[in-house]
């Protein structure tokens, strides 16, 4: 699963980057200088300020917070502001994955992984392990992840949900489920072409790098795919 991804000090310069190289043209602001001494400490980790705008700082971000996504326009690409996590219809808090293996058979996600999928660029992902050790997630050549998903609109607002697949052999040691990504010359196809949806969603992941919250340790879990 995905249950908390964060943003740091550079992200604003790699996403604007990878925007110039993909022509991906943008709708809202998402950088906001920090609004307070404490937000403006890089160690700082607490929700998006308002869940609004991302701190210069870094900072992470949770769900019912909006994140910068990108989408498609009818112009192309675009970059803008949607919440994360869909109101949940049969109880209580919000739905902020989408198994890979049955989104497009579920009623709630069929319409909007056919029509309306994004992507959630992230400078990495955090996930706990079974002694709730808390690892952090990151591709091992790139300073980017762009997590795949699908957004709904709900009463004039756009929220998103993030797809889920499959650990490799990467991440099992900490968890049995991860995001599913998608590589920065794969953002058109993954958003436009519905042909290639089945190959996206069955694949096997990239090999992501983890390290260890606490005492930072820098952990390779294997070659994985």
């Amino acid at each position: 699963m995905c249950g908390r991804f964060y943003v740091s000090k550079d992200f604003h310069d790699n996403l604007s980057a990878l925007m110039r190289e993909e022509g991906i043209a943008p709708v809202d602001q998402i950088l906001a200088e920090p609004v307070s001494a404490k937000t403006a400490d890089p160690a700082f980790a607490g929700p998006a300020a308002q869940g609004l705008f991302y701190s210069a700082s870094g900072q992470d971000v949770f769900p019912s917070n909006a994140s910068a996504v990108i989408c498609g326009g009818k112009d192309g690409l675009t970059l803008s502001k949607m919440q994360w996590g869909f109101t949940n219809p049969f109880r209580k808090g919000l739905i902020i994955n989408a198994r890979a293996e049955t989104a497009r058979e579920k009623r709630l996600f069929a319409d909007s992984i056919m029509k309306r999928r994004c992507l959630i660029p992230a400078s990495g992902f955090y996930e706990w392990d079974p002694y709730k050790a808390r690892f952090r997630f990151t591709l091992p050549d790139d300073d980017l992840l762009l997590l795949a998903g699908f957004y709904q609109e709900e009463d004039g607002v756009k929220k998103y949900t993030i797809l889920t697949t499959d650990a490799n052999e990467s991440m099992k040691p900490v968890h049995d489920r991860m995001p599913v990504m998608i590589g920065r010359k794969e953002i058109l196809p993954w958003i436009r072409d519905n042909e290639k949806l089945p190959d996206f969603l069955e694949r096997p992941q990239v090999r992501l790098i983890s390290e260890q919250d606490s005492g930072q340790i820098r952990m390779d879990f294997g070659l994985g795919v």
